[in-house]
């Protein structure tokens, strides 16, 4: 099966198909390249990160209730850039 490949910038949401949202809205924190490949996803940044760098932030939506975030496939993420115009 072909690779998916899709960019998203800072700011953008994450989309359901990627990550269930339960009282949160997840947004990415900076430019990605997200990969669909082998029944998992890869996230890469555009630009350089460290480790400890996020890709995702969430935003509580009621802080009196639990906010919970499922993976819809396995999630593996880079630090190391991905060119937007792969695939």
């Amino acid at each position: 099966m072909p690779e998916k490949t899709w960019t998203f910038e800072a700011g953008d949401r994450v989309p359901e198909w990627l990550m269930r949202q339960t009282n949160c809205v997840l947004r990415f924190d900076r430019d990605a390249v997200v990969v669909e490949s082998d029944s998992e996803y890869l996230i890469y940044p555009v630009t350089s990160m460290r480790a400890d760098d996020t890709m995702v932030m969430a935003e509580i939506i009621d802080e009196r209730h639990d906010a919970e975030v499922e993976q819809v496939l396995p999630i593996v993420a880079h630090t190391n850039p991905r060119s937007r115009s792969l695939n």
